[in-house]
């Protein structure tokens, strides 16, 4: 149950924060909006504000915004051609539409400067294990948040760091991991498993770091270097996958984001903040990505707009989104495959 809502908690925070950029930007341009919609379903409360329809529906996971001119097909008659989206100068379709990421990257880096403000900087890790990854060794074994670290291979580790770099060399290996939980003592036999992106091998675990704490304008500095880091870095892993050296298997799909969602939630409600940066950070990079069905899809034609000083029809336009939509949707369900049969195989 827990996974389920911090999911929905997650999916649903990140995807309306999106939608709100469109809408403030659209209304701002001029552009009719006919609805902004909190979750899918039947309608259980809403009002109209300004021609624009405001609702709660009754699945309450992401939500959507219908701007008129987007999809001609389901414009209300009512609405002059001057205000609808395809009838908006190159300028304004273009901030109407990158205004979704943004606004995605402002959610990721407030959430960064609010934990920085609260926590501080990490100087260190402690032996306290923090969160299990989904699927891993570590979870296989049985270790649980909370859990102590106070052995590896029969040595006390009392420098945390160089336990890590042994596990990190252990690929191939066996090791026994002695813990503490509840006063109790145990032992635990792991065998790290090789991470072909980060060149390690792994158990599966994070530790609780040690904090220092900063003044607001540093903690404000701080989280915008962090949060070009985290887009840079996602880009980064965007590229490896398009040229083949990250294999397509290690993504996650809906159960796999899910079970991380419901793992980081365990975890304490600051690092379940912080993974909905991360994730937010993440939605906003891939929805950048040039492709159809996806805002950086319509960034491309309005950037062919503005070179050839006319606008594609937006008819023809949507037939490609609307097969970049049926390729997205069939990679969606191989990760979903994938992240099903992580759970069975282990």
């Amino acid at each position: 149950m827990i996974t389920i809502l911090s999911f929905i908690v997650v999916f649903s925070l990140v995807a309306v924060t999106h939608e709100l950029g469109h809408l403030i930007s659209a209304k701002r341009a001029g552009i009719e909006v006919y609805e902004f919609a909190i979750g899918f379903g039947p309608r259980i409360f809403g009002f109209i504000k300004g021609k624009t329809a405001y609702n709660l529906n009754l699945f309450p996971f992401g939500g959507y915004v219908r701007i008129a001119g987007i999809d001609p097909d389901h414009d209300e008659h009512a609405t002059p051609e001057s205000n609808k989206y395809y009838s908006k100068p190159t300028w304004e379709k273009f901030k109407t539409i990158i205004s979704g990421p943004l606004m995605n990257i402002a959610l990721g880096f407030i959430i960064i400067y609010f934990v920085l403000t609260i926590l501080g900087v990490p100087t260190g890790i402690t032996n306290s294990i923090k969160s299990i990854s989904p699927g891993s060794e570590a979870e296989k074994i049985g270790l649980m948040p909370g859990d102590q670290l106070v052995a590896l291979n029969g040595h006390p580790t009392k420098d945390m760091e160089a336990a890590i770099r042994i596990i990190h060399a252990s690929g191939g290996k066996r090791i026994t991991l002695e813990i503490q939980r509840g006063g109790k003592s145990l032992k635990l036999a792991a065998a790290p498993q090789y991470n072909e992106t980060l060149k390690v091998a792994l158990v599966g675990f994070s530790l609780e770091p040690v904090y220092k704490k900063i003044n607001p304008l540093e903690a404000l500095w701080l989280a915008a270097k962090e949060t070009v880091a985290l887009i840079v870095a996602m880009a980064a892993i965007i590229g490896k996958l398009i040229i083949g050296q990250v294999p397509l298997d290690q993504l996650a799909g809906p159960v796999g984001i899910a079970q991380i969602s419901g793992q980081y939630a365990k975890s304490g409600i600051l690092a379940f903040v912080g993974f909905i940066s991360f994730f937010s950070l993440n939605v906003a990079v891939i929805n950048l990505l040039p492709l159809p069905a996806l805002d950086g899809g319509r960034l491309v034609f309005i950037i062919i707009e503005a070179v050839r000083r006319k606008p594609i029809p937006i008819d023809t336009e949507n037939k490609v989104h609307y097969w970049g939509l049926m390729f997205l949707l069939a990679l969606m369900a191989i990760l979903t495959i994938n992240d099903l049969w992580r759970i069975v195989a282990h």
